[in-house]
């Protein structure tokens, strides 16, 4: 039996020591803070064990693809910031954050999930329905990367409200 666990909705500040610890050990505070957390599509969800504890979070905003392969502009979101404690992992804690944020993108008709992906969470995001859409390239201080990306259904009557202003990417 797998350990249970809730993914909700929470503020930035939830998210920020989980990213610093898990995703960025060992380098300033403000390496975690993204300037899209202060985009007004910025969603960020916190996965809790039973306890309360935090064992995983993620975060997405409004945001066009521009890299990788074509095509390009299509009404999207990006996923960054997941990171799921050692203990948690295998546990379909991921993938209970990665829906979540699936459905605010469907919610707001957005039809592509993409996200900058550490080359060893590769296997994850395939098995969750993403593809690689760029060739490895090295964040620095971050590692390794792959642009993946996945198309996604909005729910009918729903159109996108994005754009193209978007904010230039940043790294994660």
């Amino acid at each position: 039996m797998s350990e249970a666990f809730t993914v909700e909705a929470v503020e930035v500040e939830v998210v920020r020591p989980v990213r610093a610890r898990l995703l960025r050990p060992g380098q300033p505070e403000d390496s975690v803070v993204y300037k899209s957390d202060a985009e007004e599509s910025a969603h960020h969800f916190a996965a809790k064990a039973a306890d309360g504890t935090v064992v995983g979070v993620g975060s997405l905003h409004f945001e066009d693809r521009r890299a990788g392969v074509e095509p390009f502009g299509t009404p999207g979101m990006r996923i960054r910031g997941m990171a799921v404690e050692d203990d948690w992992r295998g546990k379909g804690v991921g993938a209970g954050l990665l829906e979540a944020m699936l459905e605010v993108g469907r919610e707001a008709g957005i039809q592509e999930a993409w996200a900058n992906a550490r080359s060893k969470n590769l296997g994850f995001y395939e098995r969750s329905g993403f593809r690689a859409m760029s060739s490895e390239f090295e964040l620095p201080g971050i590692g390794p990367h792959v642009v993946m990306c996945a198309m996604i259904k909005a729910k009918k009557g729903k159109p996108a409200d994005v754009g193209d202003d978007a904010p230039e990417p940043e790294a994660d």
